[in-house]
């Protein structure tokens, strides 16, 4: 097989890692664009719900405990904002973030404790059929990811451009002493904001874990190349995140196809943060994971 054939096919099946940090970009993204927290509790938030929806199924079946397990993830989103980081906001600026990493160790603990530290298989969302590239499959599943991002971030661009819940996130997180003077409740916006970035983590993290199982130390970590993603594209911009995306799954796909030493285990991801430091370089902008403006007095 060709060089060329062979990074096309890698880049094929890369698609789905695409879709999946989309999912999770974009959840980061509505958290931070709206309340200025870099949530980092974000992959287990995003595996909590692929565990509920695993229990439900034998009872339930695949629809009400797919959509049990999303709203579970919208659900602890709030949850996570309204008794951890809320409190911690007149703290420092940095205790926000910093009580999401405490939220991400008791999850994952408990996910672990719960259902225990082997690989389970994930809700299967879509019937199960695999499709030949070349010398490798591409399956139903994955399809789906990229699906349900391409719908997902269209919803995304649909809330803060067309709706006043978007408009009021924004000015919330710019100013929330303005806002509330225009009427706007911050503490309503930022609950909402962790709601929906809770409910993109929850679809993410349920189809992943039907893509490729289920493990309470494995799945939460996946989340990380969505963060480079995320960085890469501006922790403001959905467009940005979605071309994030794109580079970090491409990146991830592709090198392993550049001979022996792209093949050699934790390459793609070094080469991926060489490409997150450069870019990030070039563009000439410091990162500073900060909490909201002072809360109102």
């Amino acid at each position: 097989m060709s060089f060329i054939s062979d990074v096309f096919i890698n880049i094929v099946l890369a698609l789905p890692l695409v879709g999946a940090y989309a999912l999770f970009a974009l959840g980061i993204v509505v958290i931070y664009r709206a309340s200025r927290v870099l949530n980092l509790s974000h992959g287990a938030i995003a595996t909590m719900p692929a565990y509920v929806a695993y229990s439900l199924d034998p009872h339930t079946g695949a629809f009400v405990a797919v959509a049990a397990g999303v709203l579970s993830g919208g659900l602890l989103g709030v949850l996570v904002e309204r008794f951890v980081v809320r409190r911690l906001r007149s703290v420092s600026q940095t205790a926000q973030t910093v009580g999401t990493v405490a939220v991400f160790g008791l999850l994952v603990a408990f996910m672990g404790k719960a259902w225990g530290t082997g690989l389970l298989q994930g809700v299967e969302v879509v019937p199960h059929q695999a499709y030949k590239i070349g010398h490798a499959f591409l399956f139903s599943d994955d399809l789906a990811l990229i699906a349900v991002a391409g719908m997902s971030t269209a919803a995304f661009f649909a809330l803060f451009r067309f709706t006043s819940l978007g408009l009021a996130m924004r000015l919330a997180a710019d100013n929330r002493r303005a806002a509330a003077l225009m009427g706007i409740d911050p503490e309503r916006t930022t609950s909402a904001a962790w709601l929906i970035g809770g409910l993109f983590a929850g679809i993410g993290g349920v189809l992943l874990a039907g893509a490729s199982g289920l493990h309470p130390y494995i799945l939460p970590l996946q989340m990380l190349p969505a963060f480079v993603a995320a960085l890469i594209g501006g922790l403001d911009s959905a467009g940005g995140a979605l071309l994030g995306s794109l580079v970090v799954g491409l990146a991830i796909g592709v090198v392993p196809s550049l001979g022996s030493i792209g093949r050699e285990v934790g390459t793609p991801q070094l080469a991926l943060c060489l490409l997150a430091f450069v870019i990030m370089a070039m563009r000439g902008r410091r990162f500073q994971a900060t909490d909201v403006r002072a809360g109102i007095a």
